[in-house]
């Protein structure tokens, strides 16, 4: 009976050393754990953000630079004319005058005028030619450029000269002898240079418009007559009744720039009526007369160069009126044709339209 109460109590005393053994291992693993926690290198540090991917753009590839090979022309040593061709085509500018840009694109090519393009195309059935209005565009950056205020001045013209207010008081004998013939007394106008100021922050309906231009006045005489100067004063020459006079004129070049205030009237479509007013001034380039006859059979053509008393300098009144392809201009001297007391007392005229526009 001992020796089981002996054994029991031995079982007893093990299983209790034991379980002690493995409280103590669980406590002390516990705390061990607790402290490899506690010192682990990457948990006293600071957590960072996790950053969300952001959305980037694929990046664009640059354009190849294109090999270009420039002109230039200078005038008072001021760029005047400048000449880039690229392998994209030819691209002209002329200072304050016009731009002009050609490109080649397979079978066509596109021929840029200020705001006119010309598209020639080469096709199956032969080559058309297409015109169309198109917006300013800028050559190096290939965009549209934001609108501004642009006036109506550069262009080709044609019109007819005539005289108001004649006064022929000083010569009794010979009056009415700058009697024209109207239908033959032409005046041409090339408008070349155009500056435009616009006077509006957000619109461009307002502006100053001015620049440079030549006019040639032709006078068509309706008699068999010229001029001569007797004593510092004009006076008709009778052409030699026996020559069979064809024409009979007097030409003047002024070189012309303008002051004018326009004004545009939005309709529709983008198109615009113009109206413009102001001052035109022109300094005297030259002068001649011309006669056309036949001689014994025999062509011939006398021109004589002289000032003929024009006024060297002189100024008019000046308006503009147009829309679209339609594009009127009258101008009014207010100076004589001839200087004071020098000839007869004439104010010149000029009525025409405008036939291209640059």
């Amino acid at each position: 009976m001992k020796k089981y109460l002996l054994l029991t109590l031995s079982l007893i005393l093990v299983i209790g050393s034991q379980a002690q053994v493995v409280s103590d291992t669980l406590k002390n693993d516990t705390i061990k754990r607790k402290k490899i926690i506690i010192e682990d290198n990457w948990s006293k540090k600071k957590k960072k953000p996790i950053k969300k991917p952001e959305y980037r753009a694929p990046e664009k590839k640059k354009e190849k630079s294109v090999f270009a090979d420039t002109s230039e022309v200078k005038v008072l040593n001021k760029d005047f004319l400048q000449v880039i061709e690229t392998g994209k085509g030819t691209n002209v500018k002329v200072r304050g005058f016009a731009e002009v840009d050609v490109q080649d694109d397979q079978d066509t090519t596109k021929i840029r005028i200020g705001r006119k393009q010309i598209n020639i195309i080469d096709g199956w059935h032969g080559t058309r030619v297409r015109i169309e209005k198109v917006r300013p565009w800028d050559p190096d950056t290939k965009s549209y450029k934001k609108p501004t205020f642009r006036g109506h001045w550069a262009g080709f013209e044609m019109g007819i000269n005539a005289f108001a207010n004649s006064d022929y008081s000083g010569y009794p004998e010979n009056k009415d002898f700058m009697d024209l013939n109207l239908v033959k007394s032409i005046a041409v106008n090339l408008n070349f240079l155009q500056y435009n100021i616009g006077l509006q922050k957000n619109k461009t309906n307002i502006g100053l418009v001015t620049g440079m231009g030549l006019e040639w006045n032709n006078y068509r005489f309706d008699q068999d007559i010229t001029l001569q100067e007797i004593d510092g004063v004009i006076h008709p020459k009778t052409i030699n009744e026996e020559w069979s006079v064809k024409k009979s004129k007097l030409t003047s070049l002024y070189l012309t720039i303008p002051l004018l205030v326009e004004f545009q009237i939005p309709v529709k479509n983008d198109h615009k009526i113009h109206m413009s007013a102001g001052l035109v001034g022109g300094l005297r380039l030259g002068t001649h007369t011309k006669i056309k006859y036949k001689k014994n059979g025999n062509s011939h053509k006398d021109k004589d160069r002289d000032d003929y008393n024009l006024q060297a300098f002189r100024y008019s009144a000046h308006v503009r009126l147009g829309y679209r392809a339609i594009n009127l201009f009258a101008t009014y001297g207010m100076t004589d044709l001839f200087r004071n007391n020098k000839g007869p007392e004439l104010t010149p005229y000029t009525i025409g339209l405008t036939l291209i526009r640059f």
